[in-house]
């Protein structure tokens, strides 16, 4: 039986009592348009000479977020929409008064452009004011796209079909963009979308949106577009053959392998809120490679999800907008082993979508064995029900374990709470959960749950945060790095805008984290104190903190797995400094210093990252970081360093390598990657990966090199 400690059943009861509460307006009312269906569909060019554009409906009054909330731009924008059975179709017209200064400087299809100048829509199809579609594109027509769920999370990962080009023009820049319904979840019986746009002037630091609230954009405080109706999905059938040709060299034994792998992924909408997605010998070899961490303490590190079938629909699954620790589902779990190799999945498949006010995802895998441990199937459901204006209550089982051949199982129940005039007229957001693991070698103290309050205005931010994971509390298709512990946390930062002057916004924050076990002894302690930080109106940022810190050690542990630091309780001081250039700027520049005492001794850490976009052919970023530790059992400097390169010959091809080295794991890393998009839903990407090994000496020996070829076309009925 679930059991739940009487602190969440009351905050629960006390929040389920809540009114019902009025959604967030402009003025006494929402922002609203009413679209008009074309007979005719433009030409995708970039270009606004179609003639639909003429007689579609027009919208420009938009208003500044940055640098002054809800002033009068200082460019003209002026979008239209319309739609036909099949797409929906958005045209921008961005005037410039230099259009010399426009910047579009990234070329590569789903890369970052925040150096550019953008465009955005923000499509909330189900009008829910908590999750919405992110479409944005540059000057270059290159797309980007992300799921935004539960106006909290970010997914940028996640990818789909659409299709947008841009023009620059003697009076400024346009796009246009068209996304097929097909691309998209939404309820067939609503003529009304929730819906936002938004744009972004670099050089200026200046942003723009038609609808927002207190300089924000997310789903709660867009404007709604009426009179969409009659729409198609056809058969709402994508099907997505993959072809991987592989060679795998072992180059200290000599040994090689080659292959041919077909995979196949079947996308189905058995109704346009509602779809299945079916996975069968799936491949993941020419997923992105991690970013390399360092760890410098005795927990495990987080890395995030990369493949594109645990990534669709993703934000479905997540619960109680949990960072980290204590996460039920953490989908990295699938498909690797306790020691992180890789191992296959014969087949998967997701039941995902939203229909009314009810939120549904459903995952099943089967997961081949490997090792000792047996084949597995694996299993995870979702649900969620929306409550007033904004928030939702939901729940979360797993079951099965990919790591080991114990039986494991979790169930949880979540509330997010959201209120865009709450107490004292500020925004006012909250998450409840709970949950309970049940696991076959672990017997009594499983329980888990927390809470977090926040009042994330501009101008002042609180929060507090309480939470209690037990000693046994196990999921094992989640993610926990610390447990047996209850923690306490809250912090506070006040923001000026000064009228006038170089500065833009002036904080100050102070931030506390409190974790003791679950006997009440300190475990941790944290307080951080940032006096001023300066934030500029050219996207510079200079501050400066001081951390206190106290660890109570309880078990010793290696650092760097070289470095013995013995059980007991260690207090130390650290003082960091750090100043970043814009991201607008040819070459951008990250400099930071910390130093201070550190487990008995002390640690002093250097970290500088050079960017250089040459133009938007050429990007070259520099990343380096170095810790120079100095502790009673002795002395060790680690090195992390990066290279990443992305060369674009046009928007359709490019080639990006990322070289890594790491001499506390004693290896380096290539991942280089060739990569041809002639549109959205077809893709050839031809990988290498060589690794090897580093001695002492920092002499350098390759041990691995992996070459894969990976073809996939999307065909859509």
């Amino acid at each position: 039986m679930f059991r739940l400690t009487r602190f969440p059943i009351a905050v629960f009861l006390l929040l389920l009592a809540m009114p019902c509460l009025a959604t967030y307006t402009v003025d006494g009312e929402r922002k609203t348009f009413e679209i008009y269906r074309t007979s005719s569909a433009p030409v995708i060019d970039g270009r606004l000479d179609d003639l639909v554009w003429q007689n579609a409906t027009s919208i420009d009054d938009f208003e500044q977020t940055s640098p002054t909330d809800g002033a009068v731009p200082t460019e003209v924008t002026v979008v239209r929409v319309t739609y036909d059975d099949e797409y929906l179709y958005i045209a921008a017209d961005m005037r410039d008064s230099d259009p010399a200064g426009i910047r579009a400087k990234q070329m590569i299809q789903g890369k970052l452009f925040f150096s550019d100048d953008r465009f955005y829509v923000m499509l909330d199809s189900f009008n829910s004011k908590r999750n919405d579609y992110f479409f944005q594109v540059n000057a270059n027509g290159v797309r980007r796209e992300a799921l935004r769920e539960n106006n909290a999370q970010f997914i940028e990962e996640w990818a789909t079909i659409w299709i947008a080009e841009s023009a620059v023009h003697d009076k400024g820049w346009a796009t246009e963009i068209a996304i097929p319904f097909k691309s998209i979840s939404f309820e067939p019986g609503s003529d009304t979308w929730g819906i936002n746009f938004g744009r972004g002037i670099v050089r200026k630091q200046e942003h723009l949106l038609w609808s927002s609230h207190d300089r924000q954009d997310w789903p709660a405080y867009g404007g709604e577009v009426t009179g969409i109706k009659n729409i198609e999905q056809g058969l709402g059938i994508d099907v997505v053959p993959t072809v991987n040709l592989s060679q795998q060299r072992d180059l200290v034994l000599g040994e090689r392998r080659s292959g041919l792998e077909p995979s196949l992924d079947i996308r189905y909408r058995i109704t346009p809120s509602l779809s299945a997605t079916f996975t069968l010998n799936t491949d993941f070899s020419t997923a992105e490679v991690d970013e390399q961490q360092v760890a410098l303490d005795r927990f495990s590190l987080f890395f995030p999800e990369k493949r594109d079938f645990f990534l669709q629909d993703a934000g479905i699954f997540e619960f109680g907008n949990i960072d980290t620790n204590g996460r039920p589902f953490f989908s990295r779990r699938i498909g690797l082993s306790g020691n992180g190799e890789a191992v296959g999945i014969d087949a998967g498949m997701k039941l995902t979508g939203r229909i009314g006010d009810f939120n549904m995802g459903a995952l099943a895998i089967r997961q081949e064995g490997a090792d000792d441990v047996e084949a597995k199937d694996l299993f995870v459901a979702r649900g969620s029900y929306n409550l007033f204006d904004e928030s939702a209550i939901g729940f979360i089982m797993t079951h099965g374990d990919p790591t080991s051949n114990e039986n494991n199982s979790v169930i949880g129940l979540d509330f997010l709470y959201r209120n865009s005039d709450g107490p004292f007229g500020q925004i006012f957001t909250s998450k409840i959960w709970a949950q309970q693991s049940s696991s076959s070698n672990l017997d009594g103290d499983d329980q888990a749950f927390g809470a977090q309050f926040e009042f994330p205005s501009d101008k002042i931010l609180v929060y507090m945060g309480v939470e209690q994971i037990g000693e046994n509390f196990n999921p094992a298709l989640g993610f926990v790095n610390r447990s047996g512990i209850r923690s306490f946390d809250t912090g506070i930062r006040y923001r000026i805008r000064p009228e006038d002057g170089i500065w833009r916004a002036l904080n100050s924050r102070i931030d506390f984290v409190h974790i003791t076990d679950m006997d009440g002894d300190v475990l941790s302690q944290y307080t951080r104190i940032r006096p001023i930080s300066f934030y500029s109106h050219t996207d510079d940022f200079i501050f400066i903190d001081w951390e206190r810190n106290k660890e109570v050690v309880r078990n010793a542990f290696d650092l760097f797995g070289r470095l013995n630091v013995p059980a007991g309780e260690y207090n130390f001081d650290r003082l960091r400094a750090q100043i970043s250039t814009g991201v607008q700027r040819p070459i951008r520049v990250v400099l930071s210093v910390q130093d201070g005492s550190f487990f008995g001794g002390d640690r002093l850490e250097k970290f500088v990252e050079l960017q250089w976009r040459q133009s938007a052919h050429l990007f070259m970023g520099l990343g380096f970081t170095e810790n120079v530790v100095d502790l009673p059992s002795g002395s060790f400097t680690s090195h992390l360093a990066s290279l990443r390169t992305d060369v674009a010959f046009n928007s359709k091809w490019s080639w990006s390598n990322f070289f890594q080295y790491d001499n506390t794991a004693e290896a380096f890393g290539l991942n280089s990657r060739l990569r041809y998009v002639p549109e959205a839903g077809q893709e050839m990407v031809l990988v290498l990966n060589h690794g090897g090994a580093v001695d002492a000496s920092n002499h350098f020996s390759s041990t691995q090199s992996d070459i894969n070829l990976n073809l996939s076309y999307t065909f859509r009925y």
